[in-house]
């Protein structure tokens, strides 16, 4: 009687797995339409909603910042750029020396002197990178006009990425 029951469970879940197989279109499947052919501008409206879509535009170079000029966006990029190249290698500095904090600062016995020069490292580092931040940011200011300034000067400092 058990093995009945279970049987005719399986035999229920194999046919309800056949509807649902058969209830779905394929791309390939042949027209039923006979000779009947798709005019050509319904195929090619139905190539183009396969390909992705366009990316987005750009961001603008410094957001919130209004009637930017195509010489002052420029320009910006540019400074830009050139900062975040001159941050690369200082940035990876600090992250590296990081890391040789936290395996110093982990062993059985630490070295309370080695962890403090360490992270006087780590803060010489940084105190690089905020120079280079502040330099980057008055070099931004010579180009902008008062009122850009102004709404410059009146943005909320970046947050800190969490470390954790």
């Amino acid at each position: 009687m058990n093995t009945k029951k279970i049987a005719a469970v399986i035999a229920i879940i194999v046919m309800g797995f056949n509807l649902v197989l058969f209830a779905q279109e394929t791309k390939n499947k042949p027209s039923h339409l006979g000779n009947q052919s798709i005019p050509n501008q319904m195929q090619r409206e139905g190539d183009f909603k396969n390909l992705p879509p366009m990316p987005p535009p750009p961001p603008p170079v410094l957001p919130g910042i209004p009637n930017l000029t195509k010489e002052q966006s420029e320009s910006i990029h540019k400074l830009q750029i050139n900062v975040a190249q001159a941050k690369f290698p200082l940035e990876n500095n600090v992250k590296e020396k990081e890391a040789r904090l936290h395996t110093i600062s982990t062993v059985k016995v630490p070295d309370m002197q080695a962890i403090e020069k360490q992270i006087d490292e780590i803060a010489a580092v940084k105190v690089q990178l905020a120079k280079l931040q502040a330099a980057h940011d008055q070099d931004i200011r010579k180009l902008l006009d008062d009122e850009q300034r102004l709404i410059f000067d009146k943005r909320p400092p970046m947050p800190e990425p969490r470390p954790f």
